[in-house]
């Protein structure tokens, strides 16, 4: 079963491109029959599971360059994994907003500050 994706998780708009001399939006038609401009629940689902497991793998990248790199800072050592992320997302390897890169990024400081790089305590709940 897939995990809901957390309130703080941004929501992608549909990317469109229409047509014409007079201003338009791009939106579906939800099953009330009302209109959103967001992507489907399927694609947000996705986008989020792409996010946390990005997240989830750079723990282990930053603590060992943490370890490889004792003279650099913790905020330089996220600088340069922020920076990393942005160039393969300009380089189309990576598919993330900008508001998705900067929840990865929260994300992962929170994972850092956590007990043991990212592992949930002892007893702690899950």
């Amino acid at each position: 079963m897939a995990v809901v994706p957390p309130e703080d998780f941004p929501r992608r708009t549909m990317a469109s491109g229409l047509g014409g001399a007079v201003r338009k939006f791009s939106a579906r038609r939800l099953e009330d029959g009302s209109f959103s401009a967001l992507v489907p629940d399927e694609e947000h689902q996705q986008a989020y599971e792409n996010a946390e497991d990005l997240a989830t793998q750079l723990v282990g990248y930053a603590l060992r360059k943490e370890r490889e790199n004792p003279d650099w800072t913790r905020e330089f050592n996220l600088q340069r994994i922020r920076d990393g992320i942005a160039a393969k997302v300009k380089g189309r390897e990576w598919d993330f907003t900008p508001d998705e890169q900067e929840w990865v990024m929260k994300r992962l400081i929170s994972l850092l500050e956590q007990p043991e790089g990212g592992a949930p305590a002892a007893g702690a709940a899950q």
